[in-house]
């Protein structure tokens, strides 16, 4: 029996169990249950349509994804250069004169977008100045800030 092989079936009319050779392919196909014992090939129209979608919304989710990464690394390099734009404010007013404007505001010529001020106001301890030094710079569209509060002992200033 070669490429064949035996189906055991049952027979109604005479109750009695018969075998029957029948190909390999036939045999195959009943038992993957498919009909007339050829293998359906492809997918199903819904089959595709799911998958379509599946693979929407994953790169939806990983556009938006990248496009918070993007704006999460914008805002780390604006803080970033804030802060050394403050640094280099505050030495600027380490070495305070008397006669020196207690409140000024100005642009940084390097970095355009960032602009900066100065306060300067006294306290209820004669001589001891609160300093407070701003950066301003837009992001998002709205005006975002970093400051720095620094306390002088300044003796020979007055308002």
């Amino acid at each position: 029996m070669n490429g064949q092989c035996l189906i055991l079936l049952f027979s109604r009319s005479y109750g009695k169990k018969r075998l029957h050779p029948v190909s390999s392919r036939r045999a195959r196909g009943k038992r993957l249950g498919v009909r007339g014992g050829r293998r359906r090939s492809g997918f199903l129209l819904l089959e595709v349509v799911l998958a379509v979608f599946i693979l929407a919304v994953a790169m939806v989710a990983l556009i938006d994804s990248l496009g918070r990464c993007v704006a999460a690394a914008r805002s780390v390099q604006c803080y970033s250069t804030s802060e050394i734009l403050l640094a280099n404010k505050c030495f600027e007013f380490s070495v305070e004169r008397s006669d020196d404007i207690l409140d000024q505001d100005g642009q940084f010529t390097d970095y355009p977008g960032y602009s900066w001020s100065r306060r300067l106001e006294s306290t209820d301890t004669e001589g001891l100045w609160k300093q407070t030094v701003t950066v301003y710079w837009y992001e998002r569209g709205q005006v975002a800030s970093d400051s720095v509060v620094e306390y002088k002992y300044l003796p020979d200033k007055t308002r």
